[in-house]
């Protein structure tokens, strides 16, 4: 009976040690994980903010592998393609085909496949529509569909695109559009400290997937498109994209999911904004009729910013959190680097605070 329960006190004490070890490995998993900095990246549909995450991996990831290059080179094809598409399908909406002057290459660029990859012939008829003022009045009227802006980059590089040995650059990804759904992650060290970035879905069908997944990230970066302010949204053309994006804001802001998480609000597309100010008065849109600004006047850029920022951080329920925020351009990697580096130290900040240092 001794040589029994000697026996199992052995293994008690066995079964001890390892439940010691298994604790202190989970102990040292929970400190891992708990001092990652965890950034959730939310805004309306097209607002940037998939670009702001691709420029987190041109700034602090690895560069561009040659095969991700080579995938990339058929979504910028297809991204230049559809877009002119759409710039024709419109012109004709418009009843703007009988101003086009180059209606051979109208005709046929509207039969090319989608798919297709940009030969010269291609590249040519997009070049030459680009340039013709049948065209070019439809694209002045673009808050009335829906068409990404920044494809006007591809337009303007179409003799590089059309090129024989053409492979997609770094600007090229950053401005390659694929529609953000589910969750995307990505990791990356900065400064000896571990990120984890998150980038949603930003549809609306895809917001109930947001709130219940991110309960414990350090900081929420909320991304809006100052640009926007004359133009509906992709799923709703009676809804103005700048109302939207301020509802969502109050929505995340004020939600008890995210009340221990810092709120960095990025007002993006800073260039594009900047240049459709000259055409486009920010008081005529029927839910911005209180701007006060005028077309012409020298502080025309800055009063607009700071009413639209002004609508955003009226949003903000609670008096005793603070709203950080910065006028962006999601393209430039040096400004998105200047910004972040300003937002890392108000991160650190919060994830030490909140590993008790």
């Amino acid at each position: 009976m001794g040589a029994c329960l000697s026996s199992t006190s052995a293994e008690e004490k066995a079964a001890k040690r390892a439940s010691k070890e298994i604790e202190k490995q989970m102990n040292r998993q929970f400190e891992i994980e708990n001092s990652k900095v965890k950034l959730l990246l939310l805004g309306a549909g097209e607002s940037g903010k998939s670009t702001i995450f691709k420029q987190m991996r041109v700034l602090f990831g690895a560069p561009l592998t040659d095969d991700e290059k080579q995938q990339i080179t058929p979504v910028v094809y297809n991204n230049t393609i559809v877009s002119m598409k759409i710039l024709l399908n419109e012109t004709n909406n418009f009843g703007n085909y009988e101003n086009v002057v180059a209606k051979d290459k109208f005709d046929y660029l509207l039969n090319v496949d989608d798919q297709s990859e940009i030969n010269e012939e291609i590249g040519m008829a997009i070049k030459e529509l680009w340039q013709d003022p049948g065209v070019l009045t439809t694209w002045k009227r673009r808050a009335e569909f829906q068409i990404v802006e920044s494809v006007k980059f591809y337009f303007n590089e179409i003799e590089r695109i059309m090129k024989d040995d053409y492979v997609a650059t770094q600007q090229d990804m950053l401005l390659a559009r694929v529609r953000t759904s589910g969750i995307v992650t990505e990791k990356y060290v900065i400064d000896g400290i571990d990120f984890e970035m998150y980038d949603v879905g930003g549809q609306r069908n895809e917001r109930k997937k947001w709130i219940h997944c991110f309960d414990d990230v350090t900081a929420v970066i909320f991304v809006a498109a100052l640009s926007e302010y004359d133009q509906a949204l992709f799923e709703d053309a009676s809804t103005n994209r700048m109302v939207e994006a301020v509802e969502l804001f109050g929505d995340i802001c004020n939600n008890k999911v995210f009340e221990n998480s810092s709120m960095i609000l990025f007002l993006n597309k800073k260039d594009l904004y900047e240049e459709k100010i000259k055409d486009v008065h920010i008081g005529d849109q029927p839910a911005f009729a209180s701007f006060s600004g005028k077309i012409g006047d020298g502080d025309y850029y800055e009063k607009g910013i700071k009413y639209f920022l002004d609508m955003f951080l009226a949003e903000n329920k609670n008096p005793e959190r603070q709203i950080y925020h910065h006028a962006t351009c999601a393209t430039d990697s040096k400004n998105v680097e200047v910004v972040f580096n300003s937002c890392k130290d108000i991160i650190m900040r919060k994830n030490m605070e909140e590993m008790g240092m």
